[in-house]
């Protein structure tokens, strides 16, 4: 019986493979065919969702469910597992959000996928006849129900499938649009400035306050930002830009995205210039000190295992500093994006009517959105490309920049104050210790007279 899982990454033919083994040692064909044949159509952060689930799957088995296989889960269980889980993403140091935000990430990262999963399952037709289906004709008894089968026939016969029992077990009461939204404000940025300022030192500090100007100052997603590279700021390919091209930002495609997202985060000067002194001060320091000769390149690695901080790693981090805080849940790092998004609206707006463009809610909420990295359609790009270019130069676009000037001068001045009060501390620590070995000194030479 299968009861716990073991996943291992293997290479073949330059393609990265997924293989599965139960506690002993024998191979589970069904997950890694089931990941083979979607990859062909999905994207690698779909792949990366739907092995979480499967992992989230046996694992549940192991513990909740021991003299349980796989091919016997049937609609009991599932609800049984989506409680769970609820119970595991709540209880994760990284969840920040309230019950219906839990219930969200529920339903997206582990029940769709693990439907998914024994969807393809029933298609196969060689592991179980009937695990999954729904029984309108009582013709079959379904141990999982779920009108995903139908769904496909409908859409195969260019006809409107029912989508109302696809997956029956979902927590319901859960709509995105009730979800709370936490938005930073201007004591809360003073409040987590401060408090990484005080309690982290040297590279580690550093890093944590440019990812956070970063968040604040562009609205990256802790996944592009975790991705970024030291070679995507060089002075040259900035000076290009902002000097000879007279450009308002600098646009970096980052590695990684949400969905495969390919647009680029914009990056004002005052950040370009920030990651520049970064990656002097710190950064090349850092490696040099540490002696990375494995190092990639990426410029926000961790100070205690040398590898790249990853966008969970990140979230992490951040979450257990406002937890500290005492911060409400739903109000974490991401609330610095939510922060950036409704400047940038209130930006948008009075450049929009400063410049006599549109001021209508749909125009500002594309330019916004722009400013966000979400997706927008092609044949709009030349339409916010001129907002931008036009826009650079209002009265709006310069207070904007000048308080975010402002915001990095007042986080300048707290990170040197306190620098130098380091300095001052260990300085005084070195004095006493003098003192100490002085008066050691003195007291031999006395006893030798």
């Amino acid at each position: 019986m299968n009861k716990e899982i073991l996943e291992t990454k293997v290479k073949y033919d330059r393609k990265e493979y997924y293989v599965y083994q139960d506690v002993n040692g024998e191979v589970l064909w069904a997950p890694i065919d089931f990941l083979i044949e979607e990859d062909k159509d999905k994207n690698i952060s779909t792949i990366s969702t739907y092995r979480k689930a499967i992992r989230r799957l046996f694992k549940y088995i192991n513990t909740r469910e021991k003299d349980l296989t796989w091919l016997e889960i049937n609609d009991y269980h599932i609800e049984k597992f989506r409680d769970w889980c609820l119970e595991e993403t709540k209880a994760d140091p990284r969840h920040r959000g309230s019950d219906n935000t839990a219930k969200q990430t529920v339903n997206h990262d582990f029940l769709m996928p693990i439907y998914a999963f024994y969807f393809w399952v029933q298609k196969q037709g060689k592991y179980h006849p009937n695990i999954l289906g729904l029984n309108t004709e009582k013709k079959y008894s379904y141990q999982i129900t779920s009108a995903l089968l139908q769904k496909e026939m409908a859409i195969s016969k260019n006809e409107k499938p029912n989508n109302t029992l696809l997956y029956p077990k979902l927590f319901k009461d859960c709509d995105k649009k009730s979800r709370k939204q936490e938005s930073a404000d201007e004591y809360d940025w003073n409040e987590l400035i401060n408090h990484i300022i005080n309690n982290y030192r040297g590279y580690e500090r550093a890093s944590l306050l440019l990812i956070l100007k970063i968040i604040n100052d562009t609205g990256g997603r802790p996944i592009s930002i975790s991705s970024l590279l030291r070679i995507q700021f060089t002075k040259e390919a900035t000076n290009k830009i902002f000097f000879d091209n007279k450009k308002s930002t600098f646009d970096v495609v980052p590695a990684k995205a949400k969905q495969g997202n390919t647009m680029p985060i914009k990056f004002p000067y005052t950040i370009c210039s920030a990651i520049q002194t970064f990656i002097e001060d710190e950064l090349n320091p850092f490696v040099d000190r540490n002696n990375l000769s494995s190092y990639d390149g990426h410029l926000f690695i961790s100070p205690r295992n040398f590898t790249p901080l990853s966008a969970a790693n990140i979230i992490k981090i951040f979450s257990e500093i406002t937890t500290e805080l005492e911060w409400p849940k739903g109000k974490s790092i991401y609330s610095f994006r939510h922060k950036f998004a409704q400047e940038s609206h209130d930006k948008n707006l009075e450049i929009a009517i400063e410049q006599g463009f549109s001021a209508d809610e749909p125009s500002v909420a594309l330019k916004t959105q722009n400013d966000m990295t979400h997706k927008a359609k092609g044949s709009l790009d030349s339409y916010v490309d001129d907002r931008v270019r036009m826009g650079k130069d209002t009265e709006a676009n310069k207070r904007e920049l000048r308080i975010k000037e402002l915001e990095s001068d007042k986080t300048r001045l707290a990170l040197e104050t306190q620098k130098s009060m380091e300095l001052a501390e260990e300085q005084h620590k070195l004095n006493e210790e003098m003192a100490i070995e002085i008066a050691r000194l003195k007291k031999e030479l006395a006893q030798k007279k």
